[in-house]
């Protein structure tokens, strides 16, 4: 049964446009990064900005926080995943990643992004228009970062580089 909303779409037509935003929003970011040599995958460029490696590390970090946020709401449970110390956390498990190889990164931004997907096509019915509207915000951070990356390696100038990380990380 497809479920009217306030707005006059239907709660189905509004998960599958924000999943299909999701994966546009992967298939940009996963181009710009596969462009890259290996060596800039895990170059913070002169601008400040993190890496390609720490920004899919920071996607996966937090989109993982996401799910289990609201899965924790919708249990109805307290298991720590709370914003209280998200910051710390965040620059904790950014300092991780940087030790990782970047297709260990890669796997787990890959895991995340099919892990957020799979929330969202799993739980969508039984989450408010209020949280439909905040499960909109791990779509616009990934836009934010992705624009941010490709604004720091001047997507104009990227160099001719190696194998594209999908071969990389054998998910070619």
């Amino acid at each position: 049964m497809v479920t009217p909303t306030q707005g006059g779409g239907c709660v189905v037509d509004r998960l599958e446009a924000l999943i299909e935003s999701i994966v546009e929003e992967d298939r940009r970011l996963r181009t710009l990064v596969d462009r890259l040599s290996p060596e800039a995958r895990e170059r913070a460029e002169s601008t400040g900005t993190t890496s390609a490696k720490e920004t899919l590390g920071h996607l996966a970090f937090w989109d993982g926080f996401t799910v289990r946020f609201f899965e924790d709401r919708l249990s109805d449970r307290r298991t720590g995943s709370g914003l209280a110390d998200f910051e710390a956390r965040d620059r904790q498990e950014r300092k991780r990643l940087r030790g990782c190889p970047f297709t260990d990164v890669l796997t787990t931004y890959d895991e995340a992004t099919a892990g957020l997907v799979a929330f969202l096509r799993g739980h969508w019915q039984a989450l408010s228009d209020r949280e439909h509207a905040d499960l909109i915000t791990p779509l616009r951070h990934r836009r934010h970062h992705r624009l941010l990356l490709e604004r720091a390696i001047g997507a104009a100038s990227l160099p001719g580089a190696g194998p594209p990380a999908r071969e990389e990380s054998g998910q070619a």
